[in-house]
């Protein structure tokens, strides 16, 4: 486990070592004179301003919303879960795009906040559903007959089992609030990624650039390294499973109808009205439709499951390795996860291209390539639930299946693999919305004459042609539906036993 564990992290660290290459290139004072004048300075203190805010806020409404999913919400769980998670399927550039049509003048540090907020809480909501769905209530009514209220309940009871979940759904918050480059360029908001993006485009040397993207594979380690830290050994005993007596709750039921509208309706709304308004659609009925769009919509589809049956598979032996016992070479491994998921998809395909024409040429513009780029990029979105969820294991089991002579193996595939199964679908499902919404690492090494909708939606974008734009946009929603569907059907049904 441990030497196929440091192969993947080797393949991890590429867009790293990329940009240690291009930083060294321009020689060490040069290198601090950039990193220590203004600009690099103002540039730091909008990322770390917009990471602490979408984080706390995402964490509250993503708890949150997952408290009143599992106490307050009975009738219709799978359809209201799969509209609370429908945001995933958002593009931030898309919903920064609504907004900013919808209220002029929506732009600034707030108006970035709240669309990375939009389209992060169900990183935290998602995996801590997984551990409520997965956890009997035994606990809380114990808490309950000694007196203590709801709200005692979840913080003596509740929170303490799901606390590893939070902190491992804030770290991809945080990682993905700093790399994200659509949504707070679309609101007029320059953190590091605008910044490295404006250095791409700007000149000719893409030393700057590297730079900055050196500091923030940085903040990656220092994140994750933080976040390792203040995960701790919870009791990871087995709690005998009690049907949980749902009732509706009307403000359980308020709650997330407010978010359901403000974080899926005003985008799909504005999708909507784009596509009322405009002259340019170029098709009269719904087999001009199916016959423009499907194509678009297949390779999406097959990418991205391609791509999460890899992540889950290089996913699974990592949080094995990193889990019980604690190693420097686990904490190492954990810390190189995350590199690529923290820098912004151009500069990690910008390495993969100079792996691909250097190093494997025959590679090089690939499905293979492609998808390896991905599990780079979003390796770490399943990584978190599933080590979560291998944390959550009473390690006492292990230790009688082996004592009934089980292998290794044998105990991961009849005893953990099983217990491990709703993590593992929810890694699985954050891995096919992250790389179906994904676009310049798809536009920079899809094999010649690949098509995404992500892609084809950025062009007619560019090309002004906002109503097919908007139909490819809704489409794409639907497609990063489906696992969604899936999952809330899942937690729907272990919710309601």
């Amino acid at each position: 486990m441990g030497s196929v564990s440091v192969v993947i992290a080797l393949l991890l660290i590429t867009p790293a070592v990329y940009l240690v290459i291009r930083v060294v290139g321009i020689g060490i004072d040069e290198a601090v004179a950039l990193l220590f004048r203004p600009r690099t300075g103002q540039l730091l203190w909008r990322t770390a301003q917009l990471a602490v805010i979408v984080t706390c806020a995402s964490i509250v409404v993503g708890v949150g919303l997952a408290w009143c999913v599992a106490h307050g919400i009975r009738r219709g769980r799978a359809v209201v879960i799969a509209l609370l998670a429908a945001p995933l399927a958002i593009p931030s550039y898309v919903s920064g795009f609504v907004w900013v049509r919808l209220f002029p003048g929506f732009e600034g540090l707030w108006a970035a906040a709240l669309v990375l907020t939009l389209a992060c809480y169900p990183l935290v909501m998602l995996p801590v559903m997984a551990v409520i769905s997965g956890t009997g209530r035994a606990d809380e009514d114990a808490a309950r007959t000694l007196g203590c209220g709801p709200a005692g309940a979840f913080l003596r009871v509740t929170l303490p089992r799901i606390r590893p979940v939070v902190i491992a759904g804030g770290l991809l918050v945080a990682l993905y609030a700093i790399s994200d480059f659509g949504g707070p360029a679309i609101v007029r908001f320059e953190p590091f990624t605008v910044g490295i993006y404006n250095a791409y485009n700007g000149t000719l040397d893409r030393s700057v650039a590297a730079l900055y993207g050196l500091v923030l594979a940085l903040i990656a380690v220092v994140l994750a390294v933080a976040e390792r830290r203040m995960r701790r050994d919870v009791d990871s005993g087995s709690t005998p499973l009690r049907a949980r007596q749902v009732q509706d709750r009307p403000v359980a039921w308020g709650v997330v109808t407010s978010v359901v509208m403000v974080g899926v309706c005003v985008p799909v709304v504005g999708l909507c009205t784009e596509i009322s308004e405009s002259q340019r659609l170029g098709f009269d009925d719904l087999g001009d439709l199916l016959a423009w769009v499907g194509p678009d919509a297949g390779t999406t589809m097959e990418l991205s499951v391609q791509a999460a049956m890899v992540i889950v598979l290089l996913a699974l032996p990592l949080a094995f390795f990193v889990s019980r016992p604690r190693t420097r070479t686990g904490d190492a491994v954990e810390v190189v996860s995350y590199l690529g998921y923290t820098l912004p998809g151009v500069t990690v395909a910008l390495s993969m291209v100079f792996l691909g024409t250097r190093l494997l040429p025959d590679y090089y513009l690939t499905a293979a390539m492609l998808i390896v780029t991905y599990a780079v990029l979003f390796l770490p979105v399943c990584l978190g639930p599933v080590r979560s969820g291998v944390d959550a294991i009473p390690p006492q089991m292990a230790e009688v299946s082996r004592t009934l002579r089980a292998g290794p193996v044998a105990t991961a595939v009849r005893v953990q693999l099983p217990l491990l199964a709703p993590a593992v679908l929810a890694g699985a499902a954050l891995a096919f919305l992250s790389v179906a919404k994904e676009l310049p690492a798809t536009l920079m090494l899809a094999p010649i004459g690949t098509r995404t909708l992500a892609t084809d939606m950025w062009s007619l974008n560019n090309d002004m042609n906002y109503g097919r734009a908007a139909v490819l946009g809704l489409v794409l929603i639907v497609v990063a539906s489906i696992p969604t569907a899936a999952l809330s059907a899942l937690f729907g049904k272990a919710g309601g036993r």
